[in-house]
């Protein structure tokens, strides 16, 4: 079994003086040969992008024909993207086809009705990128956040989503009440999911929308108020299961055989939503706690309820929702929800957490203090693979850090007080690669103890270090945990294949890298090498020290498209320097963001144009009496309104700095001051220019 890195020491020597000699003479060789065949001549095997014309300036570094698309609009007044991994605004999540993306906004721009404190854009691309505000409308309540989204369906057509307590967006809503809704984002309609919910309730209620299938055929969620008449006799809050099929909501917490209302401990859902609790119909849900031996149980089809461990903890399931992992007693067990066995997977293993599974269930990835193969040392955390048919196989010891931890480990305290869930650790569906993060070598090659990345093929049996090309590296390289607020899918870093591996740096992995800071990285596993998908050369725009400059945000399955954050202009139609989100497409380019230079001017004869004629007849205007020559008006009516609308704004925004400073917000309303300050200051520079507009009018008109 192989362990190497596929990388070379920078600054390591060549050889002996005779290597030295023999490469100096294929270099000469080389260079004649180049002479002969004239400068002109392409290199070997290099063939030209289909998309060259798009691949000029900051596009022309990239690999595998990429070129940079801006996905947020031109002009977002001022507005910035969030780039934050821990809010309520989505890291930018991405449709299998990356033709559909969403990313978050600290606040509304270009709509009169905003959604206060967190906005959510959706963005679909076609000719160019068009952006659609899909966050309910700030309501007549003035709270700071009216909103939180909970999660997409898997082709981002649906929108898990929260509204303030005004206005209800369906007619079966309850009013004065917060309320949960599935938004169809191609028709832009709503369906209610929390039936039931009381009116009249007068306070904010953030809906735990912790689960959903595929399609958002069952969407499981905790609410602190009772929606179903059998809800009175369980602990708050309740776990419930929206049906589309029914159009109700029922209490998933039932014990098993009596399918009595479980009541004793709260019922939560299993785990995260990236770990599978929910199966992809919908059918399976996994959820925990309430008493009656349900450490982790799991309700099928919302009729019976399976114990699947009395006292472990539940890990992940496939897909389908029919194999389920746990740790019970410090052992990895597997259940089997057709046979209802339980498997002990790794006796005396001392497990500490599950990196990922295969989406059948068939492979599973975890970490174990014990040796339970060949090569493993005890008391470490060694990184092992089971696979059904022929067992396990020991990949890696890693370091005790907490960082390394981080493989499996996915829960931290969130921004507003939930649970932010973060996982370094990235498997392929057909459980044939590991991607994860390590801060000791695992391939001797000098890393300095800083974090790198590592990609592990089942097939091959390999184990390569995907960052490692610069010797004793000053700073970390990772892979992004991502915004996982409440139910979020983890970010693609690692394509479907296993073939491309996103991550990023602090280090300059490649001398393009010039910034010192972070940046986007891909590593090709058929070349071995690394490549640059940000610019690597923007740096931080004054008054925004501590910002990341690029940030990766989503990838879609196949790794054709990588979309993250950077304040570097990247197409020529950017000409600010806000974060915006970028896609690097493979042969993309939009020809509406790279539009023609302007023509050069004429000198000389070109000025004068084509000669003609003289027409010596009478002129048509010789009877004409009159003022004399007419002057064309301008029409200044335009400009006087946009000044009315960006006062307007400028006004909003003092207002809802006034009540976030109220509610404690400080930094939130100095945001919103500064805003409003340079919104006003447009206001009054349009309405000078329609004074002078209206002044030069009447001038032309005497």
């Amino acid at each position: 079994m192989r362990r190497h890195a596929k990388a070379s020491f920078a600054g390591s020597t060549l050889g002996s003086g005779i290597r030295r000699g023999r490469l100096g003479l294929v270099c000469l060789c080389v260079l004649g040969l180049a002479a002969f065949l004239g400068s002109s001549a392409p290199s070997a095997g290099a063939q030209a992008c289909p998309n060259e014309e798009f691949r000029q300036g900051p596009s022309a570094n990239l690999p595998d024909c990429r070129a940079y698309e801006q996905v947020t609009p031109l002009d977002m007044e001022g507005q910035e993207v969030n780039i934050s991994t821990a809010t309520i605004s989505p890291a930018p999540t991405v449709s299998p086809d990356g033709n559909t993306v969403a990313w978050g906004s600290l606040a509304a721009f270009g709509e009169a009705e905003s959604n206060g404190l967190s906005t959510v854009y959706l963005s679909r691309r076609g000719a160019s990128w068009t952006s659609k505000n899909v966050s309910p409308p700030l309501g007549t309540y003035g709270h700071i956040i009216t909103s939180v989204t909970q999660g997409f369906t898997d082709d981002m057509e649906g929108l898990v989503i929260e509204s303030g307590l005004e206005p209800p967006l369906t007619p079966d809503a309850s009013t004065h009440s917060p309320n949960l809704y599935l938004r169809d984002n191609g028709s832009d309609s709503f369906r209610l999911l929390s039936v039931g919910m009381p009116s009249n309730t007068l306070e904010i209620e953030v809906f735990s929308g912790e689960g959903l299938s595929a399609h958002a055929e069952h969407v499981a969620f905790t609410s602190f108020e009772a929606l179903t008449p059998d809800s009175a006799g369980a602990k708050l809050p309740y776990l419930y299961d929206s049906s589309a099929a029914t159009g109700m909501v029922s209490l998933i917490g039932r014990a098993p055989v009596t399918n009595e209302v479980l009541k004793g401990s709260k019922v939560e859902l299993a785990g995260p939503n990236f770990r599978h609790p929910v199966s992809d119909d919908g059918s399976r849900i996994f959820f925990k706690g309430g008493g009656g031996g349900c450490g982790v149980c799991v309700r099928i089809n919302g009729a019976a309820t399976q114990i699947v461990s009395e006292t472990g903890t539940f890990q992940q399931a496939s897909n389908d929702g029919s194999v389920a992992y746990v740790i019970e007693g410090g052992d990895l067990k597997r259940y089997d929800v057709a046979t209802e066995a339980l498997t002990d997977l790794t006796p005396a293993g001392e497990v500490r957490g599950v990196l990922g599974t295969s989406a059948d269930g068939s492979r599973v990835y975890f970490a174990a203090k014990g040796a339970l193969a060949p090569g493993a040392t005890p008391g470490e955390n060694n990184v092992y693979l089971w696979t059904a048919g022929s067992g396990l196989r020991f990949i890696a010891t890693g370091s005790t850090s907490e960082f390394f931890r981080n493989n499996w480990e996915d829960t931290a305290p969130g921004t507003y007080g939930g649970l932010v869930h973060r996982l370094a650790s990235r498997v392929t569906p057909d459980g044939m690669h590991l991607a994860f993060q390590a801060d000791n070598s695992l391939t001797g090659f000098p890393n300095n103890e800083k974090s790198e990345v590592y990609l592990y093929s089942a097939a091959t049996d390999e184990l390569v270090c995907a960052s490692c090309t610069v010797a004793e590296p000053e700073s970390g390289t990772y892979i992004l945990g991502g915004s996982e607020f409440l139910i979020q899918r983890l970010p693609r870093n690692l394509s479907d294949d296993g073939a491309r591996l996103f991550f990023l740096s602090f280090e300059a992995l490649v001398p393009q890298d010039t910034n010192g800071l972070e940046d986007v990285y891909e590593y090709d596993a058929a070349s071995g090498k690394v490549a640059l998908i940000s610019p690597g050369t923007d740096v931080i725009a004054p008054g925004n020290v501590g910002v990341e400059a690029d940030y990766f945000g989503d990838a879609t399955p196949d790794g054709s498209d990588v979309f993250f954050f950077s304040r570097e202009p990247l197409v020529p139609v950017d000409e600010d320097e806000y974060v915006d989100v970028y896609d690097a497409r493979v042969d993309g380019g939009l020809a509406s963001q790279h539009p023609a230079p302007p023509a050069a001017p004429c000198t000389g004869d070109a000025c004068r144009g084509e000669s003609s004629s003289p027409d010596l007849a009478a002129p048509a205007s010789a009877g004409f009496v009159g003022k004399g020559n007419l002057s064309s008006k301008q029409n200044c009516n335009k400009l006087g309104r946009e000044a009315k609308k960006l006062s307007k704004r400028a006004k909003k925004l003092r207002k809802n700095a006034k009540t976030a400073k109220r509610n404690g917000k400080s930094a939130v309303a100095k945001k919103r001051n500064r805003k409003a300050t340079r919104q006003a200051k447009r206001a009054r520079n349009k309405s000078k220019s329609a004074k002078k507009c209206r002044k030069r009018n009447r001038r032309a008109s005497k």
